[in-house]
């Protein structure tokens, strides 16, 4: 899962930077400029966004684009103004949901796995006897199951969740590595001809030069 955070106070930012890395790939964004090249690079799973950025109310504008550039984005503003007021507004503007400062960092961690079941467009996929169950990451053909390692599952799952949409090696290393510029380039390719040996149809597409793509 990939996150986009944008918080300017950077001693707080670090601090769930630190956190949350231990199991999502977060990109930590400290102004509006920042964040909007983000959101134009990269399709995030969910973005937490502070609301008074620099001593002005800019969060909320970002909502928008997030949602534009992928309506399956989950978006979390995280701010201390913590009126019913300000929550009505957040939510209005189309955030998913609103916490306020000071929180507690579990209480955090819980609302983004929350908020990530509720935008998974189904749990499972059936494809010519092939069923994937997308919240328990597990996958069967004909009811006999099949084993995936981490690495292949990460990415398998990634590209179901994601179907019909194309993916370059670059954008899936991004998507599913904290240090991609430390993993080798063929990793990708390796990795779904591994996939494609343990499963009995050909269900990972090739587009040649331009990337990998589940259809179904």
């Amino acid at each position: 899962m990939r996150i986009l955070m944008l918080e300017d106070n950077k001693a707080l930012s670090k601090l769930m930077h630190t956190f949350l890395s231990k199991e999502f790939r977060v990109d930590a964004v400290y102004n509006m400029d920042e964040a909007s090249a983000y959101i134009q690079r990269y399709d995030y799973d969910i973005a937490l966004l502070d609301r008074n950025i620099d001593g002005i109310d800019l969060g909320l504008e970002l909502v928008e684009k997030i949602k534009i550039k992928n309506p399956s984005a989950g978006v979390i503003i995280i701010s201390a103004y913590g009126a019913v007021s300000d929550k009505i507004e957040g939510l209005n503007v189309g955030a998913d949901d609103y916490l306020e400062k000071p929180f507690d960092f579990d209480e955090l961690y819980a609302r983004i796995y929350a908020l990530s079941r509720r935008h998974t467009n189904t749990n499972n996929i059936e494809y010519e006897g092939l069923s994937c169950d997308i919240q328990n990451s597990s996958i069967s053909y004909e009811g006999k199951n099949i084993d995936l390692s981490k690495k292949e599952s990460d990415l398998f799952f990634y590209l179901i969740k994601n179907k019909n949409k194309l993916f370059s090696s670059d954008e899936l290393l991004d998507a599913l590595y904290l240090h991609p510029e430390d993993i080798a380039s063929s990793t990708i390719r390796v990795t779904i001809a591994h996939i494609r040996k343990k499963l009995p149809i050909e269900i990972i597409k090739t587009v040649k030069t331009r990337g990998y793509i589940i259809e179904v």
